[in-house]
């Protein structure tokens, strides 16, 4: 949910700039929504990080499911491809836009961004698909003893 949340703010500081501009700052006014959306999206990596390593960890060693856990550690590794290799270069081709292969490289980028985002939404839905069910089986299988209140709270088993 937070990637598409980063998609909407990202947007939304773009529509702004354009609105709130008039010919003479609308460059600098998509400048600075281009600039905020960078480190928006560079510290929402940094969240994904700490999140996903959580994730795996609570998988690996609390559930002990191989296919869950091998499915966050992939997502896992898909986050920090996007935060350690494709952002860095986008970053770095975002101030020479107006250089005609610059400016192709970045869409380049971007679109292996965007095909990323994709695959970590499916990866965590497939991954919310394999864990909700078995949390409903162990609160499930919970057994509750009845209390008989005639002896003031003792459980008779």
């Amino acid at each position: 949910m937070g990637s598409l949340f980063m998609i909407f703010v990202a947007i939304q500081n773009f529509q702004m700039a354009d609105t709130l501009g008039n010919s003479e700052t609308h460059a600098a006014l998509r400048d600075m929504a281009g600039r905020l959306n960078q480190v928006f999206f560079v510290n929402w990596e940094r969240a994904e990080l700490v999140l996903g390593l959580l994730l795996t960890a609570a998988l690996v060693f609390g559930v002990r499911s191989r296919i869950q856990a091998s499915l966050s550690g992939a997502l896992l590794i898909l986050v920090a491809i996007q935060h350690f290799a494709v952002t860095p270069q986008m970053l770095s081709l975002a101030a020479h836009l107006d250089n005609a292969s610059a400016a192709g490289q970045f869409g380049r980028l971007h679109a292996i961004y965007g095909i990323m985002e994709v695959g970590k939404l499916v990866g965590l839905m497939m991954l919310a698909v394999i864990l909700i069910p078995s949390w409903r089986k162990r609160s499930a299988a919970v057994d509750v003893q009845p209390v008989d209140y005639a002896h003031h709270g003792h459980i008779d088993r």
